[in-house]
């Protein structure tokens, strides 16, 4: 009785160190790799009067290295600089994020130029610690109802606007960013002597663009990446790579929304494998913080039962 006891007390560790084992092993594969960095969006700016060291401390376990953070919401300045204090301590930028589909025509110039000249200000009366490290515009016009209609004139007056923007960044000593959409090398730059692709165009222009190549798995998303990659290889400019998470009314195959999160590991890893020739790959941006957040909170959770 007692060799059985024994025997089976044996058994029971060599179980419990195979499966400590097993785990640890899941977790390295799934692991993301240490060179990844990442960036993502923040949209509902309210969670940061009462969440900020837990968002920066997600991030800062994610090797987030920018949060494009949404501008509005009536959140107060002190508000922000706790934010960007909080975040500049663990080394991580914050970028002043705002835009609307009617911001790339003529008559809503202004509202951007309000929303620089807010930024700008804001980091004049802050401490460095407390600054917006850059802007990032979402300008999405191809929403607009009348896009198919009058897609050319749109284009040209968005054109218009963003010069004026990054003219008004450069005055004000702000890095200055975008979202665009993976398909703007099927569109030509408008009133070019030769044909000019409008990734080409926007790459040249602005300090960085994060591609919305809005794909669920790594093949797919590079293929959507790549042309905008390569002119930031040629321009030495850099690329962040939008991946989404979030609910997509674009239909099946564009969000990693309802995939677990050795899914969606895996495949940013491969991802990185994938991009790393391209000298232009900033990282990846996640889209967006609280759908990343939980579905990492959800894995965590099955670990344990």
């Amino acid at each position: 009785m007692k060799i059985w006891n024994i025997r089976v007390g044996r058994k029971k560790q060599l179980f419990i160190l195979c499966g400590g084992i097993a785990l640890f092993l899941l977790l390295l594969v799934i692991r993301p790799s240490s060179s990844e960095a990442k960036a993502t969006w923040l949209w509902n700016t309210k969670l940061i009067q009462q969440h900020s060291e837990d968002i920066v401390a997600f991030a800062k376990k994610q090797r987030v290295k920018i949060i494009f953070l949404q501008i509005g919401g009536d959140v107060k300045e002190d508000s922000y600089r706790n934010f960007v204090r909080t975040a500049s301590s663990s080394g991580i930028e914050v970028h002043a994020l705002n835009g609307k589909p009617e911001w790339a025509l003529r008559e809503h110039r202004q509202e951007a130029g309000d929303f620089l000249d807010w930024v700008e200000k804001y980091n004049a009366e802050s401490q460095p610690e407390e600054k917006f490290s850059g802007v990032q515009f979402d300008v999405e016009p191809y929403l607009l109802d009348d896009w198919e209609k009058r897609q050319a004139s749109i284009v040209k007056e968005w054109v218009e606007n963003i010069h004026s923007w990054i003219e008004a960044g450069k005055d004000g000593g702000i890095e200055v960013g975008a979202a665009v959409p993976f398909w703007l090398d099927g569109i030509d730059y408008p009133g070019a002597d030769k044909k000019i692709p409008l990734n080409r165009w926007m790459v040249d222009k602005f300090d960085y663009v994060a591609i919305m190549a809005y794909r669920d798995e790594a093949g797919r998303i590079y293929t959507a990446a790549k042309a905008t990659l390569e002119e930031g290889d040629r321009q030495n400019k850099d690329v962040w790579v939008g991946v989404e998470l979030g609910k997509s009314k674009e239909g099946p195959g564009v969000s990693f929304h309802g995939k677990s999160f050795h899914i969606l590991t895996g495949e940013m890893n491969k991802l990185v494998r994938l991009v790393k020739g391209h000298s232009s790959f900033a990282g990846i941006a996640i889209h967006s913080y609280e759908p990343w957040r939980d579905k990492l909170s959800q894995w965590e959770q099955s670990l344990k039962k």
